[in-house]
C-alpha cells in the first residue's frame, strides 16, 4: 500500500513533512516519487536517530524552541515508520 495523490497523505505522513527540512522531502521525493511507502523506510529510520541524537544536546543548552519541534518530528517519525512497516507487513502476508 502506498501513500500518493491518488490515496492523499495519511495523517501521520501530514505530521511528518509539515514538520521536516526541505533537504530530507526532496530525497524522498527523489527516492519515492510522489508517493511514500516502504522504499523511504531507510531515510526515515536514519532521521529518527539523527533527531533523537540530537534533542538531548537542545535540551541541554536551553533550546527549548528547537527541542520541542525535535520533540514532535521524533513522534511524527515514529507514528510514520510504524504506519509504513505495517503496511508492508500486511502487503507480504
Amino acid at each position: 500500500m502506498t501513500f500518493g495523490v491518488k490515496a492523499g497523505p495519511t495523517a501521520a505522513a501530514r505530521r511528518y513533512l509539515d514538520l521536516e527540512s526541505m533537504e530530507v522531502i526532496e530525497e524522498l521525493l527523489e527516492l519515492c516519487g510522489a508517493e511514500l511507502d516502504a522504499r523511504a523506510l531507510p531515510v526515515l529510520s536514519r532521521r529518527l536517530a539523527e533527531e533523537q541524537q540530537t534533542l538531548p544536546g537542545l535540551e541541554s543548552r536551553g533550546y527549548v524552541r528547537m527541542a520541542d519541534k525535535s520533540v514532535q518530528l521524533v513522534a511524527s517519525l515514529e507514528d510514520l515508520i510504524s504506519e509504513l512497516e505495517g503496511c508492508q507487513d500486511g502487503s507480504e502476508a
